[in-house]
């Protein structure tokens, strides 16, 4: 919902807040969280007035320095193994170089364009659009302002590039991200109001005046990580909500096995020292207030499964590897991956600043620099999220061990395979880990590095590839497997916990009572045998939808 006028001059001067329908982006501040939210369709943003002066400054300084007879990759001069050909002249600025240089950024954005479907969401290309805007006013990518406004203009019309999800290296996203240069140059199709649009035809409808990219608009627009970005931050809030409902639903396998609480006790945990420990295991003891498993049971075993056990510690692992991804994002979202590098409010106290090689860099003031960079390089976010992976895989691994554990009446003093005493020669859920097992192997191949993958593009150049979109996608699928795992696991979990209430006259906690009072308006108790495939597709909808209550 719009504000008024009024109302969004006074929200563009506070700090960004997901409250406010208009946004300030300064550069700096940006937050995984905040941005989640802003990408939603409504939502507006605007520039604070330093970033436009960054944006200003990061634009002038290779015009500059290529008057002062430099050559700068990406405005004077091509890319790659072409670099030694030039596109323009030292006066940029000025006919005949300023159409050339326009030229050559649309030519670059066409021959660029080469990415392979699905595309990837509305709410992805928005974030890559913001996370694009965040870094122009943070004045790292030499951006014009004419190409600042396209993004703003589209960003609030709520107009998102289609840009495909496959085909990129991950040292930039060249196939990809020329799409939003594409687009706002009225060359490729968008989404708008819900529909799959021709985006001249939206520019023409919001009466936007044509964009054409000069300078190295071209290079700043299509080789970055903007897109790989976004795809990892909707990666991460999908990982973060499965990691939210985790420990409610390790509580619920408690219950229904009657298993100890020994394991998540704050002196049991404190002993152990790490990270996130306390919290998962308090957040799994919280879904268990006024439990019956705070009462002495003689029935309950001594010590449970191991899956059931280390449960907390392996949530707890991956809540960490989460929060390192996180803080990642949340760097790079307030940074670039450009390259070449602009840097106007550059340091220049460090033993070597005064050195010629150093000086040579400099563009007029002292702290402003145009400079060779591989800010391209995402190792260091692929290796973390690959990271997150595999400790995504450990607590997919330990659900299903869980799960199996429960159909065992050796282990929960209940009928084995959780057959109600209603379903009298019935084979309850005797079968279904096998199709839970064929899933649980889909996750495990994901584990496998992706990081080192790669073949030379650029004759006569090394390369590196990080493939950290390729990652992004595989952490995705992990969390949505994970969520598949998770509705075998609470299937039994919720049938466990009610033969319990209903014959054994057993309390839950008030977290796990919340869970099988909401799971039960979708999924029924099992009385009697039936078809499960609709039980299973039914409790992944509701888990990729739940909220835990606070």
């Amino acid at each position: 919902m719009k504000k008024s006028v009024f109302a969004m001059l006074i929200a563009a001067s506070l700090p960004l807040s997901v409250n406010a329908a208009t946004h300030t982006l300064d550069g700096r501040s940006l937050t995984v969280d905040q941005l989640w939210e802003i990408a939603q369709p409504g939502e507006d943003v605007t520039i604070s007035k330093t970033g436009w002066q960054r944006i200003n400054a990061g634009y002038k300084a290779p015009i500059h320095a290529a008057a002062d007879g430099r050559s700068i990759y990406g405005l004077t001069v091509n890319y790659g193994a072409l670099k030694d050909q030039r596109v323009a002249g030292t006066s940029v600025e000025d006919e005949p170089n300023f159409t050339a240089s326009i030229k050559f950024n649309e030519r670059q954005m066409r021959i660029q364009a080469a990415g392979v479907e699905p595309f990837i969401s509305e709410r992805e290309s928005k974030m890559a659009m913001i996370i694009r805007l965040n870094q122009m006013a943070a004045g790292y990518t030499a951006m014009s302002t004419e190409g600042a406004q396209a993004f703003i203009d589209y960003i609030n019309a709520d107009v998102t590039p289609l840009i495909p999800s496959r085909g990129s290296s991950g040292a930039n996203d060249l196939s990809l991200a020329t799409h939003i240069g594409l687009s706002l140059m009225g060359e490729w199709d968008v989404m708008y109001k819900g529909e799959r649009r021709n985006s001249k035809e939206v520019r023409d409808e919001l009466d936007l005046k044509p964009y054409r990219p000069f300078g190295l608009d071209g290079i700043s627009i299509l080789s970055n990580g903007n897109v790989a970005e976004a795809q990892n931050i909707a990666a991460v809030k999908k990982a973060e909500h499965l990691l939210e409902i985790s420990p409610i639903i390790i509580a619920s396998s408690l219950e229904a096995l009657n298993g100890n609480v020994s394991p998540f006790l704050w002196h049991t945990v404190d002993t152990k020292g790490w990270p996130q420990g306390h919290e998962a295991a308090e957040a799994i003891l919280g879904a268990l207030k006024g439990s019956y498993l705070w009462e002495l049971d003689s029935k309950r075993n001594l010590q449970d499964p191991l899956s059931f056990r280390s449960s907390g510690y392996i949530l707890a692992t991956a809540k960490e590897e989460l929060r390192q991804a996180k803080a990642l994002l949340n760097t790079a979202i307030n940074h670039t991956t450009d390259n070449p590098i602009v840097n106007t409010e550059a340091r220049d106290d460090l033993w070597y600043s005064d050195t010629p090689a150093v000086n040579a860099l400099r563009v007029g003031d002292d702290s402003v620099f145009v400079n060779s960079g591989a800010n391209f390089d995402n190792t260091q976010l692929a290796v973390q999220m690959e990271s997150l992976g595999r400790a995504l895989a450990q607590v997919i691994h330990i659900s299903a061990w869980r799960t199996t554990q429960l159909d065992d009446g050796h282990r929960t003093n209940l009928p084995t395979y959780l057959i109600a005493k209603e379903n009298v020669g019935g084979d309850g859920f005797a079968n279904i880990a096998q199709s839970m097992s064929g899933l649980y192997a889909e996750a495990m191949t994901l584990t496998n590095s992706a990081t080192l993958y790669g073949i030379p593009t650029s004759v006569g150049i090394e390369e590196t590839f990080s493939n950290v979109n390729l990652i992004a996608s595989r952490v995705e699928k992990m969390a949505d497997i994970g969520y598949e795992i998770y509705a075998y696991e609470v299937l039994h979990t919720t049938q466990g916990m009610e033969i319990r209430m209903r014959d054994q006259d057993k309390q839950m906690g008030q977290g796990t009572s919340h869970l099988i009072e909401q799971y039960r308006k979708v999924v029924p108790f099992v009385d009697l045998d039936r078809t499960y495939t609709p039980d299973i597709n039914n409790g992944i909808k509701f888990l990729k939808s739940y909220s835990v209550p606070q």
